[in-house]
């Protein structure tokens, strides 16, 4: 007998991608009726018969009440996404009498995560017959129409599963996979007859069907999920349908993101944080630190990366060393880094010296050798990728002691270049190793000589690297002002000593100053305090004179850092200051005489013993001496320029006097001798003060004849200046012309006297002439003067 259902009584599945093996009474269970009413004898056919129509007749009168509960699972969820399907029963054999109904929901028909990440997916089941299953996949890729493959099927347990997206589908899919837990499973093929009982059975099934192990892993596209009572149909091109789906969603992986910044900075060592402060924590790190790249020996430097695409493997690899779920803002154990560096393909992360010696290797961080206590994993969420339910930041803290995480310790000078990879190679993709069933989770198929490849790139994709470098320094306190001897300078007014620093702020010190030799003793403790690479120690000099010296002594607890004596200086930039405490503004000398008038008193203002050049220039150099000054700090001296003489011509002359950095200026001031008297080239004998020589008059217009007095020699001259001029309009004593004694073009002198008789110019000044006494009255005999 041959039995047909018509098609209107069907009852089929709302999922648009879901083939006729996946409907309920469609041709494929119309053919498998077929087949019974061909092959048994009337009597059985019609046996079978009423049976198959009392099911349909539960079935149509069930259907509504599966359809209600579809829907009110589906009421809660995200109106976003596909709508999830109507309870479904599938054809042949195995009706829903074998099984009982099963409900249950997902919390949203639609979960968003990135491929190789973890995706927590949240559901409700009730399975009065028995336990509940998750199907993830099984169906028909969206962007090709080809088989997924099968992925899994899930034993749930609760209210929510955790799918790790890097590893289902493999050797090391979850344990709760019915590849790993105990299920009740059936799967038929489109006849109806049974062709597995368990994933294993399944996978050896799988080759005729095309439903076998995936060739990767999951890639970006979007993947079944079904809430099921564990009963499926494998179709002939390998899709895989749950004959009983409570509730359907889908799963969309988008592909992995990669940032190219490396954040780096340094933060203190663990003692330095003390037993209270937790040393993993990035808060604490970064209160602790400073945003720089050089990290000072014995401090750490922490290095930032962030990716997407690499949190499931993470997962899987904490989850063998026995640790819990990798969660944002925890420590991990640092050896997870180091398996997925050495098991997951296209995943690199090198730091490197750069700057070796010669002939010495480079050093470089080991993490397989590293110990706890040097070197740290922290886990943190995105701050610029999207990353829906993985972290997608790992910070890597490395000391920077000494210890077997460096293939050579680090040494202040050396140089490290860092670089975090996901490799590719255009016109490659990653595969799984052929021969195994399931597929080795990090078993690639390319050899020793092929290029690494990350498991998410496409053949279009190349490697994307993160690169930054750090330099190891000294630890070190510079100050800003120091003697040659190593002497710290402080000034009496700021009373602040400062410098720089490689030390973080972390580092507590107190600086000890310390005076007995003084009539009071004298003693100060002030903090070193650290801030943005820089210290200061505030010190209260009140009363404290410069030139003082102090004992300073830096202590870190009870510890002795340095020792070193401290001056206290007027000015910290110029300790050993020399300044002009008194000069004269205004000078005035005698022609020929010196400069011995020009006193100036020195001093030291500074802390230190000065030393300098106490200049002299007059008229932009025309004149010009220098003494050597060396002062003991505090100590005054006098300085006179007797040494100087004054070879200018009468007049007034602006002068400057300097002193290491100090500066005065004045006006010198040089009359015309009085001992001297100029004589013109030709005239009527008559002197240049006006006195007519021919009356025997003295020089100053007197009758005695008597000669100027001078001082014979010394700086100054007491003598009187010329006051007296004849009827010829003599000019008061000065010479004519630049006092050279002779006229411009040679003329005779004007005069009234027309028996004047020219006269010749000596040769030498009249001051040398007669030890400086004036010739007046000379005859003039045979042309010589005598």
């Amino acid at each position: 007998m041959t039995l047909e259902r018509d098609d209107a009584t069907d009852t089929r599945s709302t999922d648009p991608t879901a083939t006729d093996g996946d409907r309920t009474g469609g041709p494929g269970a119309r053919r498998r009726l077929r087949s019974l009413g061909t092959d048994l004898s009337g009597l059985q056919a019609s046996a079978i018969g009423l049976a198959v129509l009392v099911a349909l007749a539960g079935l149509l009168a069930t259907a509504p009440v599966a359809a209600g509960l579809a829907v009110g699972s589906s009421a809660s969820s995200v109106a976003a996404g596909p709508t999830a399907p109507v309870a479904v029963e599938a054809p042949g054999p195995v009706g829903p009498a074998d099984r009982a109904e099963i409900s249950g929901g997902f919390s949203r028909p639609t979960y968003t995560g990135v491929a190789g990440d973890p995706i927590e997916i949240s559901h409700t089941f009730d399975n009065p017959d028995g336990p509940a299953y998750l199907l993830i996949g099984g169906n028909r890729l969206s962007d090709t129409g080809e088989p997924v493959g099968f992925v899994d099927v899930i034993k749930l347990t609760g209210q929510t599963t955790t799918i790790n997206t890097r590893t289902i589908g493999t050797d090391a899919t979850s344990a709760n996979s019915c590849a790993n837990a105990t299920c009740d499973l059936e799967f038929r093929d489109e006849n109806g007859d049974v062709v597995a009982e368990s994933l294993d059975d399944l996978s050896a099934f799988s080759g005729a069907t095309g439903a076998g192990g995936l060739a990767r892993p999951l890639v970006p596209q979007r993947y079944r999920l079904a809430i099921t009572n564990g009963t499926f149909v494998v179709s002939d091109d390998g899709v895989v349908t749950p004959t009983a789906a409570a509730d359907q969603a889908d799963l969309v992986l988008e592909k992995p993101r990669f940032s190219e910044d490396v954040e780096v900075f340094t933060t203190a060592d663990r003692d330095a944080l003390g037993e209270d402060a937790d040393a993993e924590s990035l808060g604490v790190l970064r209160e602790n630190g400073a945003e720089r790249s050089a990290v000072t020996k014995g401090n750490r430097i922490v290095l930032g990366f962030e990716s997407t695409g690499i949190w499931g493997a993470l997962s899987h690899f904490a989850a063998e060393r026995g640790a819990g779920p990798i969660e944002a803002g925890e420590a991990v154990d640092h050896r997870v880094l180091a398996d997925l560096l050495e098991k997951e393909s296209g995943v690199s992360l090198m730091v490197r010296q750069t700057n070796p010696g010669m002939n010495e290797r480079p050093a470089r961080l080991d993490l397989s050798r590293a110990d706890p206590e040097d070197v740290s994993l922290i886990v943190a969420d995105v701050t610029e990728l999207e990353s829906p339910d993985a972290p997608g930041r790992f910070y890597l803290v490395i000391d920077t002691s000494d210890g077997d995480h460096f293939t050579d310790d680090p040494e202040p000078g050396d140089e490290f270049s860092v670089a975090f990879a996901l490799e590719g190679t255009e016109g490659e993709r990653y595969a799984f190793a052929d021969g195994q069933e399931p597929p080795a989770a990090f078993a690639s198929a390319s050899g020793p000589d092929d290029a690494p490849q990350f498991p998410y790139w496409e053949t279009a994709d190349s490697t994307v690297r993160a690169e930054a470098s750090f330099t190891v320094r000294e630890r070190y306190l510079r100050y800003d002002h120091v003697t040659e001897d190593g002497d710290l300078l402080v000034e009496a007014d700021e009373g602040q000593l400062t410098g720089t620093t490689s030390l973080l702020p972390r580092r507590e010190m107190t600086a000890t100053l310390v005076n007995d030799a003084g009539d009071a003793p004298f003693r100060d403790e002030s903090p070193l305090e650290i801030a943005d690479g820089n210290f200061t120690v505030d010190v209260d000099l009140d009363g404290v004179s410069p030139g003082t010296r102090l004992n300073y002594e830096l202590y870190e607890g009870s510890t002795l850092r340095d020792s070193r004596t401290l001056i206290v200086v007027g000015d910290a930039d110029n300790p050993d200051e020399l300044v002009i405490d008194d000069a004269p503004d205004n000078v005035t000398v005698t022609e020929g005489g010196n400069l011995s008038a020009l006193r100036v008193v020195t001093r030291n203002a500074g802390g230190l013993t000065g030393e300098g050049e106490l200049a002299l220039t007059v008229d932009n150099g025309s004149l010009g001496g220098s003494w050597g000054v060396r002062l003991a700090p505090g100590e005054s001296r006098t300085y006179d320029f007797a040494s100087v003489p004054a070879d200018l011509d009468p007049g007034r002359y602006p002068f400057t006097l300097r002193l290491d950095g100090d500066t005065h200026g004045g006006t010198l001031i040089i009359e015309q001798d009085p001992a001297t008297t100029t004589i013109d080239d030709e005239g009527d004998g008559s002197a240049a003060n006006g006195t007519d020589a021919d009356d025997g008059g003295a020089a100053n217009g007197t009758d005695d004849g008597t000669e100027a007095s001078g001082d014979d020699g010394d700086s100054e001259q007491s003598s009187t200046a010329p006051n007296g001029s004849d009827s010829d309009g003599g000019s008061n004593g000065t010479e004519t012309d630049g006092g050279s004694g002779e006229t411009s073009d040679g003329d005779t002198p004007a005069g009234d006297a027309p028996d004047s008789v020219g006269m010749l110019p000596l040769p030498f000044g009249t001051r040398e002439a007669l030890g400086g006494t004036v010739l007046v009255g000379a005859v003039h005999i045979l042309g010589h003067w005598v």
